[in-house]
């Protein structure tokens, strides 16, 4: 399976100096194309798939909203942690110092076998890359159309 990557200048935090790293370039894997993909190995419709899911991602939220770690097997575990203002004592701090609820994710050991499994690296461009490119074939275009219309106007 070949993974993308591109490179970019990226700040050493030891050295304080820029250096060339790897970074994942990643697309989106949109909803109902996992719908549809989940539903094609299994004897589920999309529709049920999406039902599923749906009803698993309440049940994840009611469970961090109560204060759970959500295990998820050997996919990994979502689990909450707060945000909050400092207090200098123990006795000085209240709840409304609480600004929010964080949901992070541990990975499981499957998962993380399962990813770094056969795996192969082709580099790709970046989007700013991409974004150039397709600028500069703007621009040859308009060219290209200047010169035409210039041509005709010779040509009168």
């Amino acid at each position: 399976m070949a993974f993308p990557y591109a490179t970019a200048l990226k700040k050493n935090p030891k050295t304080k100096l820029r250096e060339v790293r790897a970074i994942a370039s990643t697309t989106p894997l949109k909803v109902r194309e996992l719908y549809r993909l989940v539903s094609s190995k299994t004897t589920l419709t999309a529709t049920d798939v999406a039902g599923c899911i749906e009803t698993f991602l309440d049940e994840v939220t009611t469970g961090i909203r109560e204060g759970k770690t959500v295990q998820l097997g050997e996919f990994g575990a979502l689990y909450p942690t707060l945000r909050s203002q400092a207090a200098t004592q123990e006795d000085s701090f209240n709840a409304a110092m609480i600004e929010q609820v964080r949901v992070r994710f541990r990975p499981g050991k499957e998962l993380k076998d399962g990813v770094n499994t056969d795996l192969t690296f082709v580099k790709t461009i970046t989007k700013k890359e991409q974004a150039a490119a397709k600028k500069s074939a703007i621009e040859l275009q308009n060219a290209k159309l200047r010169e035409q219309a210039e041509e005709l106007d010779d040509g009168e």
